[in-house]
């Protein structure tokens, strides 16, 4: 085994695929042709007569079924009492010679023979004339009679309206006197061979049926040039046969000629299939080992000092050993890129702090401004329970918002710090709006980003309110609502425009903050998402003269 693998490795791979497509697929489906093609031949003859032969069989069955069937009619016809005794009053007793008689056993005629549908015509009639008919208005007596032949019961009768089947008996009335009647019934050959048609079972078989003298009667001509198995079987007791012809080749080459078409597609297809596959090998790999020729002595020496063999000339060997060096060059660049990567993403979480406390420090001084602006005239007009209120408030506000160490605080610490902002405002604005507070107590403990809820209060104020009188509310929800919580903060000032609204949603979702910009519902947005993620952050709704909601999804941090 081992000899053999060293002589394979002698071969390029480009002829190794060769061989082992030779040897897997062309040599086992040649032979698999040949075998088949073989059997197909020696067998192919018998199995077209015995699949013949079972065609034949089942068409005969459905045939003779369907004489049987007319032949009961008949006989149910002939042997009917009613009729009988009808027919011999008529012609013994003429008062019984009346139309009444005459309507009375044509409608025991019709009764028996109008469920055949194949029957086109139903006569009984003496020898003088007189005659009883079932579809009187269909065909013309005359010339049926005058055709008629005595002695056959079954025959093809062409009485010039269009051919027929024609069953007719001599039937006995009474014994006694020997008078006779004949009967005579015609089968529509449409409908013979519309039935014909659906007893044939396959696309190369057809069906007809033939009288004494050989001649068809209904059913399929055939030329003889074409036949190739002929199945001919009489129909009980009718002097007919059934005629089953089969055309086609002696042989069925069909099979065979469908085989060696799969054979060539399959060898086709394969043969495409290798050449794309080792194409798509043999390039890149001949790129590669001409790279390798290449290899300058510097990257020799590498080789050499890992411990490699470079005289090798088995392309499996070289691309192993140069695989080896690759990897062990690979670690050391991971190791370098990974100490790269760590400094970077310490760097980055340091800007990105920088840039937080930078952001939590841009406090609007306006306010501060109007604030201080209050508590001077407040003691210039000696006002000093309110100058008392504010700083207190103020104090408040500054202890929560600029004294706590770290981003988050807990949702009770952000709430006390928006009621100091709510009470200063409330005495700035001379209570010209009130607030209500509905936070859910069992969300206080949670931690939260400092300094979200203020911005947007002031919003509420500054711009809500703005133009009114008094009248004023703001409304803090507070809520838990699966792994989220939930802040929404609804005013009932002059609110906006949809597209004041949709404009000031593109400005607080942008990605970048002006170095100009205020603290603002932008600066809470982008702190939400920057701690907690994309699915969290502010959203806002507005209508006119109704009022603004403002919501603020955050997850629940412990």
């Amino acid at each position: 085994m081992d000899r053999f693998v060293k002589v394979l490795r002698k071969i390029s791979i480009r002829r190794r695929l060769a061989y082992a497509f030779i040897v897997l697929c062309v040599i086992p489906i040649s032979v698999m042709i040949i075998i088949n093609a073989f059997f197909e031949f020696l067998y192919s003859n018998d199995n077209l007569k015995s699949n013949y032969e079972n065609f034949a069989y089942e068409s005969n069955i459905r045939v003779n079924d369907m004489f049987e069937q007319l032949e009961l009619k008949f006989k149910y016809l002939k042997e009917n009492n009613d009729i009988l005794t009808d027919l011999y009053l008529y012609a013994t007793t003429p008062k019984y010679q009346t139309d009444g008689v005459t309507n009375r056993i044509e409608n025991t005629i019709a009764s028996i023979m109008s469920t055949q549908g194949e029957i086109d015509y139903t006569s009984i009639f003496f020898e003088d004339g007189t005659s009883f008919i079932y579809k009187k208005t269909l065909i013309d007596m005359e010339k049926i009679r005058s055709r008629l032949k005595d002695g056959l019961e079954w025959y093809y009768l062409d009485y010039g309206k269009k051919p027929a089947l024609c069953r007719t008996e001599n039937v006995e009335i009474d014994y006694t006197s020997g008078l006779k009647a004949r009967y005579v019934v015609l089968i529509n050959l449409e409908e013979i061979e519309n039935i014909l048609n659906n007893a044939v079972g396959s696309s190369k078989q057809k069906i007809a049926i033939t009288d004494g003298k050989g001649r068809i009667v209904a059913g399929s001509r055939f030329g003889k040039s074409d036949l190739v198995y002929e199945v001919v079987a009489p129909i009980s007791d009718t002097g007919l046969h059934v005629v089953n012809t089969f055309t086609g080749k002696k042989y069925d080459l069909h099979g065979l000629i469908t085989t060696i078409l799969l054979f060539l597609l399959v060898l086709v297809t394969s043969g495409a299939v290798i050449y794309l596959v080792n194409e798509s090998i043999k390039i890149p790999l001949n790129r590669l080992l001409g790279r390798i020729e290449q290899t300058n002595e510097e990257d020799v020496l590498v080789l050499k000092e890992e411990g490699i063999n470079t005289e090798s000339k088995d392309e499996h060997e070289i691309l192993n050993n140069v695989f080896t060096s690759m990897l062990n060059r690979l670690n050391e660049v991971l190791e370098e890129t990974y100490i790269t990567k760590i400094n970077e993403t310490e760097l980055r979480t340091r800007i990105k702090e920088l840039e937080l406390v930078a952001l939590q420090q841009r406090i609007n001084p306006h306010f501060l401004y109007n604030l201080l602006d209050n508590v001077f005239w407040m003691a210039q007009m000696k006002n000093y329970e309110e100058i008392g209120e504010m700083v207190s408030a103020l104090g408040e506000f500054f202890k929560t918002s600029v004294s706590e160490k770290g981003a988050f605080v807990t949702i009770n610490t952000e709430i006390e710090n928006v009621k100091s902002y709510v009470c200063l405002q409330k005495i700035m604005h001379k209570n010209q709006f009130i607030e209500e507070w509905n936070i859910d107590p069992d969300i206080v403990h949670y931690k939260t980003v400092k300094l979200i809820l203020q911005p947007v209060i002031e919003n509420c104020i500054v711009h809500g309110f703005e133009g009114m009188e008094g009248g004023g509310i703001i409304r803090l929800t507070g809520k838990k609502e699966l792994n989220t919580i939930v802040f929404e903060i609804e005013d009932n000032g002059k609110g906006m425009e949809k597209d004041v609204c949709e404009k000031i949603r593109q400005k607080m979702n942008s990605a970048i903050l002006g170095i100009g910009d205020s603290i603002g519902m932008r600066n809470v947005n982008q702190r939400i998402k920057i701690y907690f993620g994309e699915p969290y952050g502010i959203n806002i709704k507005s209508q006119i003269k109704e009022g603004t909601t403002v919501s603020l999804c955050i997850p629940i941090k412990e």
